[in-house]
């Protein structure tokens, strides 16, 4: 079954954590995350979720990589967390290294996504973030791939399940 893209409402910044934590502990070395969204969406307050669900302890280390375009952090796999928003394209994003790491053993997830689409693998999970109110966002997941599809099936398990 295609999953194509399903819709998630979040209603505060720790239910935008939350859902995230619930993605992390789905993905699996090799995966790739393309955040896409405006300023202020919620990108890096997703990304402390999925960061905490992939083993990272302490989601506070989590900072937008806006001026060090990357940022590693150390969970149960590798995690490499990019951001585009200062790039002028697709070669910026490959002078940092960006073609080896995201074929590598870790889960790579870039924000600003839509500004290097020529970066991204041929599967990807698309996910963007909109800002509905000051405090409600809406998360559109979308697979760009066979291998994603059990990952957003599960997720709407998880995050049908009350904690």
């Amino acid at each position: 079954m295609k999953w194509g893209k399903l819709m998630f409402k979040t209603s505060s910044a720790d239910e935008t954590i939350k859902f995230g934590e619930k993605l992390g502990r789905l993905l699996a070395a090799g995966h790739v995350i393309a955040l896409v969204g405006e300023l202020g969406a919620g990108k890096t307050t997703l990304v402390k979720g999925i960061v905490q669900g992939l083993g990272v302890k302490d989601r506070r280390a989590v900072k937008s990589p806006t001026f060090s375009l990357i940022h590693k952090y150390e969970g149960r796999i590798p995690i490499f967390h990019f951001d585009a928003y200062r790039l002028e394209g697709v070669q910026d994003m490959l002078d940092i290294g960006s073609d080896e790491i995201i074929s590598g053993n870790g889960v790579s997830i870039i924000e600003w996504a839509d500004r290097v689409p020529g970066c991204l693998p041929e599967e990807y999970l698309k996910i963007t973030l909109t800002s509905i109110s000051k405090n409600e966002r809406c998360i559109g997941v979308q697979s760009c791939g066979k291998c994603y599809d059990d990952v957003i099936k599960t997720l709407v398990n998880v995050n049908s399940e009350r904690p």
